[in-house]
């Protein structure tokens, strides 16, 4: 239920479009589903990227993987629109976009700006959990239903809590669910088609899943430092909310640390020694973030950043890994 003061900023801060056309309702959907932010798919396409030839050419591996492209397309819609609406129910959104906002645009919050309802953005939540239940299935049965049990409880467990961030049980709403989710659920993008179609776990699988989730994380938690009024004031528990900047900063050092020897590990072991040249612009931009974020206090600036070091991280894996195989 919406408190006064809620909709108090609801009333202030969105500017609702009176009556938006069909072409703006498709747009704001689509501004929903985040179907453009193509940082969603690095997962699925790195676990491409991982398959041997021979795998490659297995019958039915291509329709598999263009089947989980859907089914990732679909959780992540009905996942981040299931969070714009709780978002916008409880008013955090409101807060964290507010007025005055110049690095943010409020029209990536569709219901916020009025270009969508909310009844529409249910109805649209639903349909894209239903397609992503029909991708997967038809992506396992084009295998023969011969994928590990582990790829369909991967599959299975990425789409339920994904879902559940800050709707349903709330992951968010509980100390470090928030990271731990946006680690794990990233992973999955990558593990679930690749073991559905590769049919075991491998060493570079693991890693590069868990660094597209700490990456993730690393742009996340600059963000939640921004983002601490808003959460605060409907109790969801990020670690930015529940611990002071100290902790924050300590986890932030750590998550650097760990992608880095994770980098420099899997470019020694499984990688052409010539990638360790092809990470070193993620490792930079991921210290940089360290320099405007703790340091100048610049959130946002040290969040973009981590978007940028995510989109070169995933060209400096993905360039080897395709040389590789």
């Amino acid at each position: 239920m919406l408190s006064k003061n809620t909709t108090a900023l609801h009333t202030t801060t969105a500017k609702p479009v009176p009556d938006p056309s069909r072409n703006d309702v498709l747009l704001g959907l689509l501004r929903l589903s985040k179907v453009r932010v193509v940082q969603h798919y690095f997962g699925l396409f790195l676990a491409w990227s991982l398959l041997d030839r021979a795998t490659l050419g297995r019958p039915g591996t291509t329709y598999a993987m263009l089947l989980f492209l859907l089914g990732s397309a679909a959780i992540v819609a009905c996942a981040c629109t299931a969070d714009d609406i709780a978002g916008y129910r409880n008013g955090s959104d409101a807060v964290n976009y507010k007025e005055g906002e110049t690095l943010r645009d409020i029209r990536m919050k569709p219901l916020l700006s009025g270009a969508v309802t909310e009844r529409q953005a249910l109805r649209f939540a639903v349909w894209a959990g239903v397609v992503a239940v029909v991708a997967g299935t038809l992506a396992f049965w084009v295998l023969d239903w011969r994928a590990p049990v582990e790829a369909y409880v991967v599959y299975g467990a990425g789409f339920f809590f994904s879902v559940q961030y800050s709707a349903g049980i709330k992951v968010s709403y509980r100390l470090g669910g928030a990271e731990t989710l946006l680690c794990l659920s990233t992973a999955a993008g990558l593990l679930a088609p690749f073991l559905a179609v590769h049919g075991e776990w491998t060493r570079p699988s693991v890693v590069i899943s868990l660094l597209l989730g700490l990456w993730l994380v690393m742009v996340s938690s600059y963000s939640n430092m921004n983002d601490i009024e808003g959460d605060r004031s409907v109790g969801r528990k990020t670690l930015a909310v529940a611990t002071g900047t100290k902790t924050v900063v300590t986890v932030m050092a750590a998550l650097f640390a760990l992608s880095t020897a994770l980098l420099v590990w899997i470019s020694l072991s499984d990688l052409p020694r010539w990638a360790l040249l092809t990470i070193l612009p993620t490792i930079a931009l991921h210290a940089a973030q360290l320099y405007h974020g703790p340091r100048e206090k610049n959130w946002l600036k040290a969040r973009r950043l981590g978007l940028i070091a995510y989109n070169f991280g995933f060209a400096g894996l993905a360039v080897p890994l395709l040389w590789a195989h």
